[in-house]
């Protein structure tokens, strides 16, 4: 976080950073783990979870299962999502959901009451949309955050230019920051404690 700011400033992903999440965590306080192809495990989560410090905050970016269609499917693509990033605890940060280009304004507002039903169900998830532009004034106007919007419940920043005031998180492309990282150990290996 940089002075004067409530913004948490990390990395999308850490490999490659040199000492892996080890050195990472002591130099960042979040990051943002790509869930895209697979939900993480319960193990691992619980591990990161041990190692990070205080007041650190994991973020996801997820997942391609979603249909953002309201079916029976998708409500148990979402419950699972849903409560594995609440293992994280205190140490949650925010959940990113990428909207597909393709998604018509009919379509997520159909979708986005089966959201609320979940997260009803299970307990709020701070979650920031990235959504093409068509769909952006209606995920801000039912109060929802939405990635790099300054006006939201909270900021999810991506390789911002600056860091504008507010609270919330930015992440930036680890070789936006480190061009030419030497080789760091495996999210596995690194868990493990190998």
């Amino acid at each position: 976080m940089r002075p004067g700011s409530e913004i948490l400033v990390g990395l999308k992903g850490y490999r490659g950073f040199p000492g892996g999440f080890k050195a990472y965590r002591k130099a960042f306080p979040t990051v943002e783990l790509s869930w895209w192809h697979r939900v993480g495990d319960v193990g691992t989560i619980s591990r990161l979870r041990a190692l990070a410090p205080e007041g650190f905050r994991f973020s996801a970016v997820g997942h391609k299962h979603l249909t953002f269609r309201p079916t029976g499917e998708e409500r148990r693509v979402l419950r699972r999502l849903l409560r594995r990033f609440r293992l994280f605890g205190p140490k949650a940060g925010a959940l990113r959901l990428l909207l597909p280009e393709d998604l018509s304004p009919e379509a997520l507002e159909a979708w986005l009451p089966l959201l609320e039903a979940v997260q009803n169900e299970l307990g709020p998830v701070p979650i920031a949309f990235q959504a093409p532009a068509p769909l952006k004034p209606l995920l801000l106007e039912r109060g929802l955050a939405v990635v790099n919007a300054e006006e939201g419940p909270f900021l999810y920043l991506l390789d911002p230019e600056r860091l504008p005031p507010g609270k919330g998180y930015a992440y930036f492309a680890p070789e936006r920051v480190f061009p030419n990282p030497p080789p760091g150990p495996t999210l596995g290996e690194e868990v493990e404690g190998r």
